[in-house]
């Protein structure tokens, strides 16, 4: 599981993007809950991107959150409420279908 870095981008001189590959067993960031998470997918194939949550609400586990992104597609998930999707470290847990040809970047919304 690779750790990725947050995005906080410049308002006044702009920030590149630099997507990271995902990786095989699946990618982590630390959120604040004003984080969103770029996803481009540039396979043949659709993938799925999972959101792990992982508390439970009044004993009731909650399902985790999966995206679909077509082939040649590009989506923003979140923002990403620190309740229900950060694990214990503080960290959002992400898992794909499949890695191959699929970048993903935390961004820091301000």
């Amino acid at each position: 599981m690779a750790t990725l870095t947050v995005l906080s981008p410049s308002h006044l001189a702009g920030s590149d993007l630099d997507a990271a590959a995902a990786a095989g067993a699946g990618d982590q960031f630390l959120n604040d809950g004003r984080t969103i998470l770029y996803v481009k997918n540039t396979n043949a194939a659709s993938r799925t991107v999972t959101i792990v949550t992982s508390p439970t609400v009044a004993g009731l586990a909650l399902a985790d959150v999966a995206v679909v992104v077509a082939q040649n597609e590009e989506k923003l998930i979140g923002p990403f409420d620190p309740r229900y999707f950060n694990d214990s470290n503080g960290f959002v847990q992400i898992t794909y279908s499949s890695e191959v040809d699929v970048t993903v970047r935390p961004i820091q919304v301000k």
